[in-house]
């Protein structure tokens, strides 16, 4: 589907959505998908740290967009979430490895060390 058709699709539907033109033919535009389901689903990933070791950056954690340091414990382990009493962040902080309570609110791409 050429771009002109796109624009045909969206004004036949009245309705303006984010779109992309692909193929799953010639495989042109597939590498766009996820960026724009995690931007449209509002989801972030986030990273977990153990104090003195590198961020594991193989298993991101994803939360929807507005989630807390709590929420981040919470998907480690339940009781981690009710025993956080700090974290440090990298990433959307002020400055790197930033004590921050458990209301803060992480981003994309945050690097989160839970303290308990």
């Amino acid at each position: 589907m050429g771009f002109d058709r796109l624009e045909a699709l969206e004004e036949l539907i009245g309705v303006r959505y984010p779109a992309i033109e692909v193929s799953n033919v010639r495989g042109a535009g597939l590498e766009r998908i996820g960026e724009l389901l995690f931007t449209g689903l509002e989801v972030v990933r986030v990273y977990t740290k153990v104090p003195g070791h590198p961020p594991d950056r193989d298993r991101p954690y994803t939360l929807f967009r507005g989630a807390t340091v709590h929420d981040v414990g919470r998907l480690v382990h339940r009781e981690i979430a009710e025993s956080v009493t700090f974290a440090r962040v990298w990433g959307s902080a002020r400055f790197e490895g930033q004590p921050v309570g458990t209301d803060h609110v992480v981003e994309e791409g945050d690097v989160v060390e839970l303290h308990t």
